[in-house]
């Protein structure tokens, strides 16, 4: 156990992710921001996208590359001086968003782009870059990557908001002080997962699973569906809780395995299903930030304006971890590692 090189990653991530918070964005002036992005990015575009429009007044749109190519008309009928578009690679060499960028660049927007890599592809075509400062990361499923892209955008906006007058010097402070104050928490958070996990043998012969989000959460819901797709390389679904009573529950068994996160968005419709799975005698673990006490809880400290979000990512991240570990495999073991090679996922 623990022998995976994500529990290093996980370690890095408070030190780390303080300074990426602490360091001065360059703000551009915008109205509208449509965001491409694959994977673990896409998931931390859609999460704080919510947060980005309501603090800093903007329209925010998340796109895949795919979706963004194909699908997106309405940039069409955007103002070029006042629209951006963000491409999200933490390699910065990620196929479908450079293709996605140099689809739109001749139009006119300007590029912003988030990358841990300094002259890498993305950054080339870019007007304004902001990087994770996170160093390496050898691993299938990211972890301290995908957080600082949170904390990249969760500065961004708050930033933002204060350079575009949306927000006072004191909501600045107060919002600042609850992120930072989330980071510092991250060691006890994971160390509070790992000994639960320990205690419950968590994970042990888990073969599918589904795990619900509500609100800023439901897009962590998608993270964490991928990232134990990835390191337990099983089946995983996401939903929302209200959708999830509209047929997905209907493949539900004894087998199943059931993540639930609730962060206080929809938290009586949360308590019904932990209740119900409870009732099933289903495989049932529920994030909560509203201190609930049972032992197939995991309790987390509350932070109202990004609703824990940080902490809640970093349980699933060690979940992530330790389930592999927990059935005897290498979370980063391979795994059709070819596809993407056969697949040109990323430029060389």
């Amino acid at each position: 156990m623990f022998e995976s090189v994500m529990w290093k990653y996980m370690k890095e991530e408070k030190d780390l992710l303080l300074k990426t918070f602490n360091t001065k964005l360059e703000i551009l002036d915008m109205e509208a921001l449509y965001i491409v992005a694959h994977g673990s990015s896409y998931n931390a575009a859609s999460a704080i996208a919510p947060f980005l429009s309501k603090w800093a007044k903007i329209r925010v749109y998340v796109y895949t590359p795919s979706a963004f190519i194909n699908n997106c008309i309405s940039i069409q009928y955007e103002k070029k001086e006042t629209t951006c578009v963000m491409g999200i690679s933490q390699t910065g060499t990620s196929r479908g968003v450079l293709e996605a960028i140099e689809s739109i660049r001749p139009e006119g927007f300007k590029i912003l782009s988030i990358t841990n890599e300094k002259d890498s592809p993305i950054e080339k075509i870019s007007d304004c870059t902001y990087y994770l400062q996170v160093n390496e990361e050898e691993s299938n499923a990211k972890t301290k990557g995908y957080s600082a892209t949170l904390v990249v955008l969760l500065a961004m906006s708050i930033q933002m908001a204060f350079e575009k007058k949306q927000i006072s010097i004191d909501t600045l402070n107060e919002l600042m002080d609850e992120i930072k104050n989330q980071i510092q928490d991250i060691p006890d958070c994971i160390e509070n997962t790992i000994q639960w996990c320990l205690k419950n043998n968590y994970g042990k012969n888990m073969n599918n699973i589904y795990v619900i989000g509500n609100g800023m959460n439901f897009a962590t819901a998608m993270e964490g569906q991928l990232k134990l797709m990835e390191t337990q390389c099983i089946p995983t679904m996401f939903s929302d809780i209200i959708e999830f009573s509209h047929g997905m529950h209907r493949s539900l068994n004894e087998e199943s395995f059931v993540l639930l996160i609730n962060d206080g968005t929809n938290e009586n419709l949360m308590n019904k299903t932990f209740d119900y799975c409870k009732t099933k005698k289903y495989n049932i673990c529920m994030i909560d930030t509203k201190n609930h006490t049972d032992d197939q809880i995991i309790n987390v400290k509350e932070y109202k304006h990004t609703h824990s979000i940080l902490l809640i990512t970093s349980v699933i991240q060690a979940i992530s971890a330790f389930v592999p570990e927990n059935n005897g495999t290498d979370p980063n073991r391979d795994a059709n590692n070819d596809y993407t090679d056969w697949m040109e996922t990323r430029v060389l």
